[in-house]
């Protein structure tokens, strides 16, 4: 898969510059990232990376980037359905953690941990390409 044909929906900021990429970044919380994806979804765009990828509890890592197709289908049911679940678990997940507190002193170490599970993801997409 070519990275144009790649959406990336993303509240962190050192992946709102990748070469080649659509990128639509979201000034806001992972909750507004899920909330966009699940709209995109909605629109009958696909799913490409799990919305909560890696082992971080989602009231501890405040960034959040998901990979979506740029061409657009019928929109999945199953999938909306895991969304509105995810975004179940990332709303109660804030609401109980320490976000706020977290955020400033391991913001980058966050950034860093949220670009690592995106490039693992992209490089998974092109593997199946070939």
């Amino acid at each position: 898969m070519d990275l144009q044909q790649v959406l990336i929906i993303t509240n962190n900021p050192i992946v709102k510059n990748i070469n080649n990429a659509e990128i639509c970044f979201v000034r806001g919380d992972q909750r507004q990232v899920l909330y966009q994806v699940l709209n995109k979804v909605a629109g009958g765009h696909t799913l490409l990376s799990h919305p909560l990828a890696g082992s971080i509890k989602t009231e501890d890592n405040p960034y959040r980037s998901v990979v979506l197709s740029t061409s657009i289908t019928e929109a999945n049911l199953s999938t909306l359905n895991m969304l509105e679940y995810c975004l179940g678990k990332v709303e109660s997940g804030v609401r109980d953690g320490m976000q706020s507190r977290q955020h400033d002193q391991l913001a980058q170490d966050f950034q860093m941990i949220d670009k690592e599970l995106l490039d693992n993801a992209l490089q998974s997409l092109i593997r199946r390409q070939v």
